[in-house]
């Protein structure tokens, strides 16, 4: 009997101690496309062009429900070095299907989700402020996709 109850406290001290440790995921190179305004300028005059994405490489942990998502420019390209941004969420929102948190700044929202059964990584951009006649091509809208694998 005594093995019995050690057995148990030992099972029960060994999963707690999983439990208490975060989750860590990488993930591949994100696809995604964004929404610009079209070559007329009107506001019905929109255009879907896929992103080039290819120096991203986003990472997720997961602890409790904390949520860090590490997103930017992880490979240095010509003339400019790597750039990588890591948020965390504190009080992010957790169900059992997904995990998920929200951004908002002056000029952007962002929605950032991670689906524990498919291990995947949502990132969803919205442009707040009306572009400056200026600016470059901003986009309106923007979604991502990025495949992770736990490490």
């Amino acid at each position: 009997m005594w093995r019995s109850v050690g057995c148990v406290l030992l099972l029960l001290a060994t999963t707690s101690a999983a439990i208490a440790q975060p989750s860590r995921f990488t993930c591949d190179t994100p696809r995604g496309k964004r929404v610009e305004a079209g070559p007329s300028g009107k506001a019905g005059d929109v255009q879907w062009i896929d992103d080039d994405l290819d120096t991203i490489r986003p990472s997720v942990v997961i602890d409790g429900e904390t949520f860090s998502v590490t997103w930017g420019t992880s490979v240095a390209t010509e003339g400019k070095g790597a750039k990588l941004t890591t948020y965390v969420f504190a009080a992010a929102h957790r169900t059992a299907a997904s995990v998920f948190a929200t951004r908002v700044d002056e000029s952007t929202a962002e929605i950032f989700r991670f689906y524990f059964a498919s291990k995947s990584l949502y990132k969803l951009t919205s442009q707040l402020a009306a572009p400056s006649p200026d600016a470059k091509a901003t986009p309106l809208v923007a979604t991502y996709l990025a495949t992770c694998r736990e490490q």
